[in-house]
């Protein structure tokens, strides 16, 4: 797997496409991702806040030691709760603003311009896709998640790339494995993209697979 912002697998721009989901409904599912994180923080702060303050009056009042266990309570939800937010601060500098596929493999473009890349030859390949429902205006969320990095949030693909980077994969000849949640047509799949097993080779995906959309 490359690294951090190590070379490209492709050799000129034109070899490359974007396969990132953009648009208003991009928007309303990163938003909707960051949500829980989000509030999270803040009722953790203020939960903490005033439990802390519970805790310290009734200590002081009452010189109960229950109080100081109150307060430390309060102390831990705050400490929770600064830890939630850099957290979602450590999302925010690593989710992709971009994913390109090329002819030799794929590549996620971070905020910073760094670049976690992959070839398709790659000993560690390792991706997962999940298609599921959302909410109006989507209707559904495709994901693409880098597994080697749990610091890189999942990635919003269109659902052209999302079936685009499948196929290649497919044809490729790498590890594919497949599960349905649920017996519905709307029911979420996920699609498991690992490099082939040791002693077998995996053919380079065709060109045509990359070709601008």
């Amino acid at each position: 797997m490359k690294g951090n912002d190590g070379p490209r697998p492709g050799t000129t721009p034109e070899e490359g496409t974007s396969i990132a989901r953009t648009g208003d409904e991009a928007t309303f599912l990163r938003h909707r991702m960051e949500r829980p994180a989000l509030v999270g923080r803040y009722v953790l702060i203020l939960l903490g806040a005033v439990t802390t303050s519970a805790g310290i009056a009734f200590w002081a009042t009452a010189g109960s030691v229950l109080g100081l266990a109150l307060g430390a309570f309060g102390a831990v939800l705050i400490v929770l709760g600064v830890i939630q937010h850099f957290l979602h601060k450590r999302d925010l500098d690593h989710w992709p603003t971009d994913v390109v596929l090329w002819k030799e493999g794929i590549e996620l473009v971070l905020p910073n311009g760094d670049v976690r890349g992959a070839t398709w030859s790659d000993s560690d390949l390792a991706l997962e896709l999940v298609s599921r429902r959302a909410p109006l205006p989507a209707k559904r969320e495709y994901l693409l998640l880098w597994l080697p990095d749990s610091k890189i949030p999942p990635a919003q693909l269109s659902a052209d790339g999302f079936e685009r980077l499948a196929k290649l994969a497919a044809d490729g000849g790498l590890h594919i494995s497949q599960t349905r949640r649920g017996a519905r047509a709307d029911a979420v799949q996920v699609i498991r993209i690992l490099s082939p097993p040791s002693g077998t080779s995996s053919e380079p995906p065709s060109a045509a697979g990359t070709e601008g959309s």
